[in-house]
């Protein structure tokens, strides 16, 4: 075996049993090579799949950009730039608002000096005009011609030399307030109002002023403008009964009744006799009853019954009640009652109480009401009580 020659062939083996059997398994029949398809060398082997790598998350993947990344020390940098930016834009900003405070508090402290400024610049306007009409006469001549004018029925020259008395001398006091009443007396409303407005510019009377300029706003159906007077008299004048009166009545007709219940109340402590203290607390069992409070205002009325006769305002009382039920007849029983009880020679109680509007819209609506509601003096024939829109001067 050593002298053989490596490129010789082979020796061929005899077949055997063995090499029958091996040629009979790989022999393929026609079925087989359809099924397997063509013949194909050993040496072929097929394309390995490559392994396809998992795509990432979408989340994961980074923007594409075209602009470059900044560097950490720039980005800061830009941070705090931006930082310092709104820092002083709060600087300024709060800088505005405290100067904007400081504005609107000194406008506020000058607000009354620039009221009167302006006033006094319209008022020399108006006082080189009316001045004129009456030569070289001073302020005092004036004023004693105005009072003798006012006696002679001449009311509205005396009104004009007081105005030009009080622009020759501005220390005269209370000569536009006399003017305004004036025309006041006289029906005149509109000029009133202007010169009342002039006269709490000048400082002077200044409650009596408020309270008439809002009688006049009040006659006018103002009932928002006649409160805002009104308050501003009991400012005034703090103790003054008939303002919180009226700011009662006026809270009434703005169809107010619970918060006049308590102007009345205030009007009953400041009230200077019995019978005002009366009529004040009558005028607040009636905004009672207005209010709903029915339940409340009978229980004290059969209180007052149970202790004995019932005056005149516990009658008048009782009465609108049956008004406010709707019982006209025994309304008309209490009425002739309560006037019967008042012993007075012009009925002043009876006359008070009766004229509150609750018996006003009823007599409109019952003539039997109305009939019951009449005042008649002991002396004179008889006359239907109304309700004024100008007061006398309080």
């Amino acid at each position: 075996m050593a002298n053989e020659d490596p490129n010789d062939p082979p020796e061929e083996q005899t077949p055997g049993r063995e090499g029958k059997r091996d040629r009979q398994r790989i022999r393929l029949t026609p079925e087989r090579r359809r099924f397997l398809g063509a013949a194909r060398s050993l040496h072929d082997t097929p394309p390995s799949v490559e392994e396809k790598p998992s795509p990432r998350p979408i989340e994961a993947r980074a923007p594409k950009s075209s602009i470059p990344m900044e560097e950490p020390a720039a980005r800061r940098e830009r941070v705090w730039k931006l930082s310092r930016v709104m820092e002083m834009q709060n600087v300024v900003l709060l800088l505005g608002a405290a100067v904007l405070m400081a504005g609107i508090f000194y406008a506020g402290k000058k607000y009354e000096y620039l009221r009167y400024f302006l006033a006094a610049r319209k008022q020399a306007e108006i006082a080189a005009k009316v001045t004129g009409q009456f030569g070289n006469a001073s302020a005092e001549d004036l004023v004693e011609q105005a009072i003798v004018a006012e006696h002679l029925g001449n009311w509205e020259e005396a009104a004009q030399r007081l105005i030009a008395a009080k622009y020759k001398n501005l220390a005269l006091p209370g000569v536009i307030f006399r003017a305004a009443k004036l025309y006041y007396d006289h029906n005149d409303f509109d000029s009133a109002d202007r010169l009342f407005e002039s006269a709490i510019s000048f400082g002077e009377n200044v409650d009596a002023a408020n309270y008439f300029r809002g009688m006049i706003a009040s006659g006018k159906g103002d009932f928002a403008g006649a409160e805002r007077f009104f308050e501003a008299a009991t400012t005034a004048a703090p103790f003054n009964a008939d303002y919180y009166y009226s700011l009662a009545e006026t809270c009434r007709k703005d169809h107010r009744p619970k918060e006049a219940i308590a102007r009345y109340e205030q009007a009953a402590r400041r009230a200077g006799g019995d019978e005002e203290q009366t009529i004040c607390r009558f005028k607040a069992r009636i905004a009672a009853l207005e209010a709903g409070e029915v339940a409340q205002v009978s229980a004290e009325l059969d209180q007052k019954q149970k202790s004995g006769p019932l005056s005149v305002d516990w009658l008048l009382t009782a009465a609108a009640l049956e008004i406010h039920e709707l019982h006209a007849p025994e309304a008309v029983k209490l009425l002739d009652q309560a006037r019967e009880t008042d012993q007075s020679r012009l009925f002043a109680l009876f006359a008070a109480c009766v004229s509150d509007r609750l018996f006003t819209l009823a007599s409109q609506n019952n003539p039997e009401i109305a009939q019951a509601c009449r005042v008649e003096s002991r002396k004179t024939s008889s006359a239907q009580p109304q309700e004024s829109v100008k007061p006398e001067p309080p």
